[in-house]
C-alpha cells in the first residue's frame, strides 16, 4: 500500500480537528430542581417567542421580553403578574441592580429602552450609534431579507465609571461580536440620548443570543444559539471555560438569588434548572 494512502486517515482526522465550529469540552453542570411535579418549563402562560429575561433583586421576580413586543413580569415559578405592550422586536433585557431600572433592546432599530417597573412605563430611549473605529456602519442595519442586530445585553456596574457602569451586548451577525456600550444614564436626563460603542472585545463567537454578568467572578456568561454552547469570558474578552449547553434556541439567561438559572427559549418555554456552579442560599 502506498504511503499516501496510509496518511489519508490521519489527514482526515487533522482536518476534522481544525473545524471552525466550536467544540465544547465540558458538559454544563446542572440538575433539575427537586420541586415535586416540576417539569422544567415554568412558563404558565405560553409567552410567544421569549427572547430575554432578567431577575429583579428587589422585587424577587423575573422580567421577560418577547419578539412580539411584550414585556412580562412573572414569579420565579412562572406565574403571571402583569404584561405590557411595548412595540418592537424586543430581544434582550438587563437590569441595573442598584436602581432597579430595567433596560430592553429593540433589535433592528438597536435602541436601548429604560423601563421603570414601579411606574410601569418606558422613561428614556438610547439609540445606539452603529459607528466604531471610523466605520460609520460597523453594526449593519437589519433588512427584510436578513435578521440582524443587538441580540443580548448585560449591565456591568462600575462605581468608578461616570455613568455608574456600562453595557455589554452581543451583535447577532454582520459582524457577530461582543461590544461594550456607554449609555448616558447619569450625564443626560433627556428623554432620548445617544449611546455609543466604546470597545469591541477580541473574543469571537457566532450568534451571541444570551448574556449575563456575574458580579462575584466578574465574568460574562454568553450563549451561542447557533452552536448550543455557553462560554465564560473576562471583561477583556479572554475565554475562561466553555460548556455544551442545554435547551433549544436559547435567547435569555438569568440567575435568581437562590442559585437557579432560567433559560428563555425563543422557540417557546422558560426552563428553570439548578446551576451547580452556584452555591444555593
Amino acid at each position: 500500500m502506498k504511503k499516501s494512502l496510509l496518511l489519508l486517515p490521519f489527514l482526515l482526522f487533522l482536518f476534522s480537528c481544525s473545524s471552525d465550529r466550536h467544540a465544547p469540552t465540558i458538559r454544563f453542570p446542572y440538575k433539575w430542581p427537586g420541586t415535586p411535579g416540576f417539569g422544567g418549563n415554568i412558563d404558565q402562560q405560553n409567552i410567544p417567542e421569549p427572547s430575554g429575561l432578567c431577575f429583579h433583586p428587589q422585587r424577587k421576580t423575573l422580567f421577560v421580553v418577547s419578539d412580539e413586543g411584550w414585556l412580562y413580569e412573572i414569579t420565579t415559578d412562572g406565574a403571571p403578574i402583569f404584561s405590557q405592550r411595548i412595540p418592537g422586536d424586543l430581544e434582550a433585557i438587563a437590569i441595573d441592580p442598584k436602581t432597579g431600572l430595567v433596560y430592553v433592546v429593540i433589535e433592528g432599530d438597536d435602541i436601548i429602552l429604560e423601563y421603570d417597573p414601579d411606574r410601569r412605563e418606558v422613561t428614556r430611549r438610547f439609540p445606539v450609534n452603529r459607528a466604531f473605529n471610523g466605520d460609520p456602519n460597523f453594526l449593519q442595519k437589519q433588512t427584510q431579507e436578513y435578521d440582524n442586530g443587538l441580540e443580548s445585553l448585560a449591565f456591568v456596574p462600575d462605581d468608578k465609571h461616570p455613568e455608574g457602569g456600562t453595557f455589554y451586548a452581543g451583535n447577532q451577525w454582520d459582524p457577530p461580536c461582543i461590544v461594550e456600550i456607554e449609555v448616558p444614564l447619569k450625564s443626560s436626563r433627556a428623554r432620548e440620548a445617544e449611546a455609543r460603542i466604546i470597545r469591541v472585545l477580541p473574543f469571537k463567537i457566532d450568534d451571541p443570543a444570551a448574556m449575563i454578568y456575574d458580579e462575584e467572578t466578574r465574568l460574562l456568561h454568553i450563549v451561542s444559539d447557533a452552536d448550543n454552547i455557553l462560554v465564560e469570558i473576562t471583561l477583556d474578552g479572554k475565554l475562561v471555560k466553555e460548556y455544551a449547553f442545554p435547551g433549544d434556541n436559547q435567547e435569555g439567561l438569568a440567575w435568581d438569588d437562590k442559585g437557579y438559572l432560567y433559560i428563555a427559549q425563543d422557540s417557546g418555554g422558560i426552563i428553570k434548572i439548578q446551576d451547580l456552579r452556584k452555591k444555593r442560599t
